[in-house]
């Protein structure tokens, strides 16, 4: 288990360090930014998109891009060994170690170390920076931002369980909060994660909407941090597909088509009236099929009983949000055919978490978040902040 997601946190970590390798770099060519320099031998033209190595891992960056006085193009000698893989047998692992033991210098030494960069060509001034630019990722803290829902799903990944949290604040932008990594997706990692998001600043004394894939673990751990205060939804999709698995091919159109009709329904005793008369039929074809739907049925409407509507109430009543990550995770990890060990497994994951962060946007029907205020609680001023 890994805690709060530091492969990919160590890696993020990776980057910014790397980055200002580079930017070192080019101001030992053209000097201090916006400052005249008489004696430079080049002068900055933009970036451009590239790549480096962090622990055998191809990793996006905005390349830096100089010319000399003379109007050509001068490559950085940083970069090249950047792209090689050749030094980084470990470099990870050090990255972990340093950002778990918050000794900042040492990540910044791994990272240094890798690409052949030696301590007597790092200044003192880019020594401090970096590591004040460490220090502020390694502890990103929450206190202070709204978050009104949270999604928690997890994914079998090589035989391991990952389980990500996701939080929505109340103007609809969406956050990774935690990751964490088990031999199961069960009850200890899940309440972990949860008091780990707490201990970083997210109020767990306001009212929130989870919404989780069906879990009993997750559920027992939200009611541990969270208490009463929690409002859970249980992902719909996840219910339609295990009482499908449980309903002959023949009948499933039909009972299929009843269940999601009566998820559509806005009136909650209408939906929760239709859902026991599916049950009741389903009870002629298979009793499984019932019991399933029976099981946390009344939580499936959640979303409905709180009085949401249109596009807001999609995006809530189901796990499609952190769903969508994980299919990002596996498009980028599907030609690999062969995983040497579990770092490398928690490296490519790391990296298709970040990369799905970088393009969120706001959560669909977000223009529509004053209705799950209304419905939590939350003050008249919070309104009219995301309105």
């Amino acid at each position: 288990m890994i805690q709060e997601g530091l492969q990919g946190l160590a890696l993020e970590i990776g980057v910014e360090v790397a980055t200002a390798l580079l930017v070192d770099e080019v101001e030992t060519h053209c000097g201090p930014p916006r400052k005249r320099d008489a004696g430079r031998r080049a002068y900055r033209h933009g970036t451009q998109r590239g790549w480096i190595a962090i622990g055998g891992v191809k990793t996006a960056i905005e390349r830096p891009r100089v010319r000399g006085m003379d109007g050509k193009e001068m490559v950085l000698k940083l970069y090249p060994s950047m792209q090689r893989s050749s030094r980084q047998d470990g470099v990870m692992r050090r990255l972990v170690r340093g950002v778990s033991c918050r000794n900042y210098r040492a990540v910044i030494d791994a990272i240094r170390k890798s690409y052949g960069v030696s301590a007597s060509s790092v200044s003192r001034s880019f020594v401090k920076a970096s590591e004040a630019r460490v220090r502020e990722l390694a502890e990103r803290r929450f206190d202070g931002v709204p978050f009104a829902a949270m999604f928690i799903d997890g994914i079998c990944f090589s035989g391991r369980s990952l389980v990500v949290a996701v939080g929505v604040t109340e103007s609809g932008e969406k956050r990774v909060l935690a990751v964490r990594e088990g031999a199961t997706e069960n009850a200890r990692v899940c309440t972990d994660l949860l008091e780990d998001i707490r201990d970083r600043g997210i109020d767990t004394n306001t009212r929130m909407l989870f919404v989780l894939d069906g879990s009993k673990a997750l559920r027992a751990a939200v009611d541990r941090v969270w208490g009463e205060r929690a409002e859970v939804q249980r992902c719909q999709q996840h219910k339609l597909r295990n009482v499908a698995s449980y309903v002959p091919d023949q009948n499933w159109p039909d009972v299929g088509g009843a269940i999601r009709k009566a998820y559509a329904e806005t009136s909650y005793k209408k939906a929760k009236r239709a859902l026991e008369t599916v049950a009741r039929w389903l009870d002629r074809i298979n009793p499984h099929a019932a019991a399933s739907l029976r099981e946390g049925l009344e939580e499936t409407l959640t979303v409905t009983r709180l009085g949401l509507r249109g596009r807001l109430r999609r995006s809530l009543a189901t796990t499609n949000l952190v769903e969508a990550i994980f299919g990002r995770t596996r498009t980028m990890t599907g030609r690999v055919k062969r995983w040497r060990d579990g770092s490398m497994r928690q490296r490519w994951c790391a990296t298709a978490l970040l990369h799905a962060e970088a393009t969120f946007r706001a959560v669909k029907g977000c223009s529509e978040m004053p209705q799950l205020l209304t419905a939590l609680g939350r003050s008249s001023a919070k309104l009219r902040r995301v309105a």
